[in-house]
């Protein structure tokens, strides 16, 4: 402060960006500075040394002027804002806006001052012009409201996009219950190894199908960030065998030689999501497949130096992407260019969705390419093999042993399901087993069957008119607790149905679903679900 004078001082205050002005103790104002002298539209001369309600008539009677007697009598320190004091202090600026009926805002420090071993006492008053801050936050609040009503708008269209595709899921998945049903039934009759052969390709090509429907509603929680992966067991050579099978004839139609290769330090079994993993092949494969002419296409399955990753591989002769669009075709809707499009078909959605899901497996996808002489793009997953797997521990109702049919425990089973179709084949299904079934064409008429007679397991599909699979499992379990019924003797009740969005398992199973088996459902799961419940 030693470098501070007098002069420094009063500089200071006169070239503040503020208003001030300081009064002593008989009102009198001593000191302006700049910045008010500029919006009051008064000079120096007019000002200082005069009374400031002399100066400011309009002052009279307001909180203004009281904080300012009770500053100068009291020592009290006010701060007033526009929101408090309806009338902010008078500069011309403030006049104007009067006058054209426009808000003011304002606020004043009205700070008191007391000098050591002085006995008078001095007001000094801190005017802040904040009309552009409050401009400002009032800019900001309607584009935080505007945000907000475009996230409820986008929230709408993605949870109507959301209901669209499981709507359409569950249309497609009737139809290709029945077909996957009676195909599963044919494997139970007289065929020959060529009908055999045709008969493996269709049920293969059934669950492929059955698959990408289930990637249909994935797309959809992808572009959400609510894509769940599943940890599951699965084998690799089983996985590419079966994967293969999918593309054998089209590659015999073509001349066109497919092949797999996996090596022999992979276990016999490992840990992950198998279903994304075969979509993603798939994507890949069948790219290949539409793009080669002539020669080969190969899947190896192989594991990096550290054995921590998985490395699958798919390697064509094709016609290859032109260097400068290696970058791009991983980006939807990219295709090599439009005649691509127009010989080949495709959304240029497949290789999106394929490295869209590698990367939620905490994985990498790369490609290498030569125009003319084909491509290569090389997957690399995480790897969790599992050496000793033990096969005679049952850990899961799947890995039960079906009795013979005559050694089948009896049973009785209400089927609610509203299609023809599907009733016909949970009855060819069962039909060697000794299981009565009754069947009910809605949730109404179950519950109403429920109470009427008494049943080992209910087959609950969940889209029904009048009333729906999950309102008749809620009336269900409150019949049960009305009558007391211990729950560990609750009727099982087993859910079909074509929608496999997992909050809607979730709210199945929180409305008293014991088990969920989804559409298109295949006769060794249903059969050794029932016999799981009778069993126990």
């Amino acid at each position: 402060m030693s470098f501070l004078n007098e002069k420094h001082l009063l500089t200071i205050v006169k070239k503040s960006g503020i208003g001030i002005l300081i009064l002593d103790q008989n009102f009198k104002i001593i000191l302006t500075n700049h910045w008010f002298l500029k919006n009051s539209f008064l000079a120096d001369q007019k000002i200082e040394n005069k009374l400031i309600f002399d100066v400011f008539p309009e002052l009279v009677g307001t909180r203004t002027l009281k904080s300012i007697e009770q500053c100068l009598e009291f020592s009290q320190y006010s701060i007033l804002t526009h929101t408090l004091n309806p009338f902010p202090f008078p500069l011309f600026d403030n006049e104007q806006k009067m006058k054209q009926n426009e808000r003011i805002f304002q606020y004043l420090h009205i700070i008191p001052i007391s000098i050591d071993d002085e006995p008078n006492r001095f007001c000094m008053i801190q005017i802040s012009d904040v009309s552009q801050q409050v401009t400002r936050e009032k800019l900001l609040r309607e584009q935080m409201v505007f945000a907000k009503e475009r996230e409820a708008e986008a929230k709408k269209a993605s949870q109507a996009k959301t209901d669209f595709l499981a709507s359409m899921s569950h249309e497609i998945r009737t139809p290709l219950n029945a077909i996957l049903g009676m195909a599963d039934t044919l494997t139970e009759t007289n065929l020959s190894d060529e009908q055999l052969e045709y008969l493996t390709v269709l049920r293969n090509s059934g669950k492929a199908l059955y698959n990408i429907i289930n990637d249909i509603l994935d797309f959809s929680r992808i572009e959400s960030g609510k894509l769940e992966m599943e940890h599951i067991e699965y084998s690799v050579h089983e996985l590419l065998n079966e994967t293969i099978s999918l593309f054998l004839m089209k590659a015999n139609a073509k001349g066109i030689q497919i092949s797999y290769f996996v090596s022999d330090d992979i276990a016999e079994h490992t840990k992950g999501d198998s279903t994304r993993i075969q979509q993603i092949l798939i994507n890949l494969i069948g790219n290949s497949m539409k793009f080669t002419e002539v020669g080969s296409i190969i899947v190896k399955a192989l594991l990096s130096d550290d054995k921590k990753y998985l490395i699958l591989i798919v390697e064509d002769t094709g016609i290859g992407i032109p260097e400068e669009k290696l970058n791009s075709i991983f980006e939807s809707f990219t295709q090599v260019d439009s005649s691509t499009t127009r010989k080949y078909g495709g959304t240029g959605l497949g290789l999106t969705i394929t490295k869209n899901l590698i990367l939620m497996m905490n994985g990498d996808i790369s490609v290498q390419s030569e125009l003319g002489k084909g491509s290569k793009f090389i997957i690399k997953i995480p790897y969790e093999g599992i050496v000793n797997k033990d096969s005679i521990i049952h850990q899961h109702w799947l890995d039960l042993e079906l009795p013979e049919p005559d050694q089948f425990p009896r049973c009785k089973i209400l089927l609610a399901e509203d299609s023809l179709e599907n009733v016909y084949i949970i009855k060819t299904f069962l039909r060697k087993y000794p299981i009565e079934i009754v069947t009910a064409k809605n949730g109404k008429e179950a519950f109403q069957m429920f109470q009427l007679e008494k049943f080992d397991i209910i087959l609950m599909d969940m889209q029904m008119p009048e009333m729906d699979g999950l309102e008749a499992t809620k009336h269900i379990r409150q019949y049960e607790q009305h009558r007391n019924v211990d729950p560990l003797y609750t009727i099982p009740i087993i859910a079909i149905s074509a929608n496999v969005q997992k909050e809607v398992i979730r709210n199945s199973i929180l409305a008293g679903i014991t088990s969920y088996l989804p559409k298109p459902v295949r006769k060794l799961e249903i059969l050794k679900l029932i016999y799981f419940y009778l069993a126990l």
